[in-house]
């Protein structure tokens, strides 16, 4: 993996290492936008887990692009 294009999705967690210490990283708001990309298709996404209450958690997944499509044109 060589860049954040490709990340697989899953929920990610986090931890902050210098040399053999490790501190858990703070969990992120749950108010935060997705972050968006593209590089192949479907785009990704990244967005706080909900179930993110014990530390850092991140969701990262494909964009459902007919779901997308369709809630773009529902009035």
């Amino acid at each position: 993996m060589d860049a954040v294009t490709e990340i697989p999705g899953d929920v990610w967690r986090g931890e902050f290492r210098i040399g053999r210490r490790s501190l858990p990283l703070p969990a992120l708001r749950g108010n935060l936008a997705p972050a968006k990309w593209r590089r192949r298709v479907p785009p990704r996404y990244a967005k706080p887990a909900p179930d993110g209450s014990e530390g850092f958690a991140l969701q990262v997944a494909k964009t459902d692009v007919v779901r997308a499509v369709a809630k773009r044109f529902t009035f």
